[in-house]
């Protein structure tokens, strides 16, 4: 799958972040890199656009943020040039490295890339409110990550702590050897990695699905995505599983297997699956792309909703969708990479770590989706 990239960096479509958050972050990378030094010249934004394959709206977008933070400067007639290595010409007390995989190869992956683009856009804002520069390293499946934190290989002495948005395995030793960088995980809850950082999506989707049951429903069936990891589905199912037994409720999962299968732009398919399941009075989402789509595509089959039908997801987005604003379980990506950042610091003070997972709480979102079933 050919993926269009701006120096070296992969740019991808897709609701989860826009081409103009892709474009200065990866512009900040490699100006934290050091690819140019004070005052020279930054590509022209006509030759940006062409490099991503997009208009030009974006790029000056992107170009416009880097002014106000300081980073570049617009001489007319002339170009962009570098003012700052840093917003307002501070000095950086050092450099975070962010690990994520890249060269996607179909529709899941790359919308997979695209939500950790998403992370990298909250790490990179979080580094510099702490002024610290970023440096995103693109691994691939065969990476030796053995040595992805040993000081001159994948990253220099420069960088201060890694943050790996892939999870592998670490020794579970809970010191940090002294040629060795921090690093911390943000990732699912898994075993191999410490100290990690995750949500506990279990809970998440269990207290969605004690939700609706509170209010009536019975009739639940959850929806997968294709775009999330298989072990969060799994772990959401767990969820789903848990509530639904503990009020000795029928499990709704014959057409579940189907829903992982289809597409997110897949229209057609996902009407298919809504008009076989008549009896089901509630759907419980495993994304804000699923949720968004079934909200959409029910609304133009003229499915009232929440009056009718009950739509929930989790991580709901802030913005109403089709008028309406979804209601779910919700999420802190914010407090997640705080406590990744506050991890580091005490890695590299301690040289220790004393926690290997730290799950974060979830919060119901109340939103304008969810309603008593239909009598």
């Amino acid at each position: 799958m050919e993926t269009p990239k701006l120096l070296g960096h992969p740019i991808t479509r897709s609701t989860q972040i826009s081409l103009a958050d892709q474009i200065h972050d990866i512009l900040c990378e490699e100006i934290h890199a050091g690819r140019w030094v004070v005052n020279e010249k930054l590509p022209s934004m006509m030759t940006i656009a062409d490099q991503c394959g997009v208009s030009r709206m974006p790029v000056q977008q992107a170009i416009e943020r880097l002014g106000e933070e300081g980073y570049v400067r617009q001489e007319n007639r002339s170009g962009i040039y570098l003012a700052s290595k840093m917003p307002e010409g501070r000095e950086p007390l050092g450099i975070i490295g962010i690990v994520l995989l890249s060269d996607p190869q179909d529709e899941r992956e790359m919308e997979h890339l695209a939500y950790e683009q998403l992370l990298v856009h909250r790490f990179i804002k979080e580094a510099a409110d702490r002024n610290y520069q970023t440096r995103v390293f693109y691994a691939n499946k065969n990476q030796n990550w053995d040595e992805i934190n040993r000081p001159g290989l994948v990253f220099d002495g420069n960088v201060k702590g890694i943050v790996s948005l892939v999870p592998f395995k670490r020794p579970a030793n809970g010191f940090l050897e002294t040629d060795r960088i921090p690093l911390v995980f943000w990732c699912e809850p898994d075993h191999r990695c410490a100290p990690c950082v995750a949500s506990d999506y279990e809970m998440a989707f269990y207290e969605l699905t004690g939700e609706l049951i509170k209010l009536g429903h019975k009739n639940i069936t959850p929806l997968a995505c294709p775009t999330i990891p298989r072990s969060l589905v799994k772990t959401y199912l767990s969820g789903y599983r848990k509530a639904m037994r503990e009020y000795n409720l029928p499990l709704q999962e014959e057409g579940f297997g189907a829903s992982v299968q289809i597409g997110i732009r897949d229209t057609s398919a996902i009407q298919k699956f809504f008009r076989s399941h008549p009896g089901i009075s509630a759907f419980a989402c495993m994304s804000k792309e699923r949720s968004e789509q079934a909200l959409h595509t029910l609304t133009s089959m003229g499915i009232q909703i929440p009056k009718e039908i009950s739509v929930t997801g989790t991580n709901p987005p802030k913005n109403s969708v089709a008028g309406l604003k979804i209601s779910g379980a919700g999420f802190s990506p914010e407090n997640e990479i705080q406590t990744c950042f506050d991890l580091l610091r005490e890695q590299s003070i301690n040289r220790c770590w004393k926690i290997g997972t730290i799950l974060m709480a979830p919060f119901i979102v109340k939103g304008e989706t969810l309603a008593p079933p239909k009598k």
